[in-house]
């Protein structure tokens, strides 16, 4: 009876985030910088935020640690969750993906506005073909303008 309770719920929830999702405008930079605001903001009220800028997830991954920190007291609005969500997401990709190649910090030195990351991150995809995914080669850069003048995220 408990696993099908679960079960149900779980069905609940990935319908829920599967009509979340397609019902979401196209992200723009500005939805990586209130995302960046709004997990610095609303995270910091609880704990350090060393834990998850060093922590690399994926999409799945962040949602349920959202899910956990919002059952434990987190409050974000559906619209600062999703800009949150896309920009952990982000930064976990350009942790992941970018460290292949190079060092993190010559990126994270550098202060380009969105376009100038766009056609940066795509050079560097040309580099390696199908490395990065077409979702992945705009939101790293989402997540580059939004890091501002950071040169450390972990």
């Amino acid at each position: 009876m408990k696993k099908t309770a679960i079960l149900v719920f779980v069905g609940m929830l990935v319908s829920f985030v599967a009509a979340y999702a397609q019902s979401n405008e196209p992200l723009t930079f500005k939805d990586f910088i209130e995302g960046k605001e709004a997990f610095e903001e609303n995270c910091l009220e609880c704990h350090s935020l060393e834990w998850p800028l060093k922590k690399i997830a994926n999409r799945e991954e962040w949602d349920l640690t959202l899910t956990k920190m919002a059952n434990t007291g987190a409050v974000l609005s559906k619209k600062q969750r999703g800009q949150v969500l896309e920009y952990l997401v982000a930064k976990s990709a350009f942790q992941q993906k970018c460290s292949v190649c190079h060092e993190l910090e010559r990126p994270l030195e550098k202060n380009k506005e969105f376009q100038a990351w766009v056609e940066t991150v795509r050079r560097m995809a040309d580099k390696k073909p199908g490395h990065l995914t077409d979702e992945e080669k705009l939101s790293i850069p989402g997540f580059l303008t939004a890091k501002g003048e950071e040169k450390e995220i972990w």
